[in-house]
């Protein structure tokens, strides 16, 4: 297993703390181009990411298989585990958005999971009060089974993207559980449909993981001060302040 810090490389940190309530605030800002960092009133995150990997350094997925009593074999579960840590002086509001092919992922209308190709998984401790939230809103633990969730184009192809809120304040240095645990493959994905994924991806299936903080002082409700710093992903006009195109994450499917 390797840990890596993500810094716009792999799965991508996405540094940005911005007071978007307008009027007449001084933005305090500061920018650091080869990293792309961008923090407002002392705000400041690190987005990480543990995963198995091989000797490349490269993920590797393929049809999770079954013991006979239905347990899932660990050994074609790729562990993928992303967590954010406060690296500033600041209270600070978290949210996380994991971005999957619309090709692996049965995504709106239907969220229908045993028709995707490719499942993530959270473990059971990650969501509850103070933790994970999937939600479109704050609802204090009580998960409604309401995805945070919009739709995108990265590099021309169409992507679901699934938006998950911290719901305590991260105070300097504190981290978050694990946002999300493992991916893999469905067990019926065949051959067939690898060649036909491969034909609309390419080779490279990318996987793309973004944070966003903003200052948690003068907000009880993240929602509503990550919306109000970001905006509201489920707005019909809503426009991620996420420049996917600087971000890179890939995991490599072999069948």
């Amino acid at each position: 297993m390797n840990k890596r810090k993500i810094m716009l490389v792999a799965s991508a940190l996405l540094m940005v703390a911005i007071l978007g309530f307008g009027g007449t605030l001084a933005y305090l800002t500061d920018t650091d181009a080869q990293i792309n960092t961008f923090t407002t009133g002392n705000v400041a995150i690190d987005l990480y990411e543990d995963f198995d990997n091989d000797e490349d350094g490269v993920e590797k997925l393929l049809p999770v298989t079954y013991f006979e009593d239905g347990e899932r074999n660990p050994k074609n579960v790729v562990e993928k585990e992303v967590y954010v840590k406060n690296t500033g002086s600041e209270l600070a509001w978290v949210r996380v958005h994991i971005a999957i092919p619309h090709v692996l992922d049965n995504g709106n209308p239907d969220f229908d999971a045993g028709l995707n190709v490719l499942h993530f998984n959270y473990a059971p401790e990650s969501i509850g009060a103070g933790k994970w939230d999937w939600s479109k809103a704050f609802n204090d633990g009580k998960y409604e089974g309401d995805w945070n969730y919009y739709e995108t184009t990265i590099g021309g192809k169409a992507y679901n993207v699934y938006v998950v809120t911290y719901t305590t304040a991260l105070t300097k240095n504190a981290e978050t559980v694990d946002a999300m645990s493992q991916v893999y493959l469905d067990s019926k994905v065949t051959n067939e449909d690898i060649t036909r994924i491969k034909a609309e991806l390419g080779d490279e299936w990318k996987i793309y993981v973004a944070a966003e903080g903003c200052q948690a002082d003068g907000f009880d409700d993240p929602y509503y001060a990550l919306n109000t710093s970001f905006g509201n992903p489920t707005d019909a006009d809503y426009t991620s302040a996420i420049d996917w195109t600087t971000i890179s994450g890939e995991t490599i499917v072999e069948k």
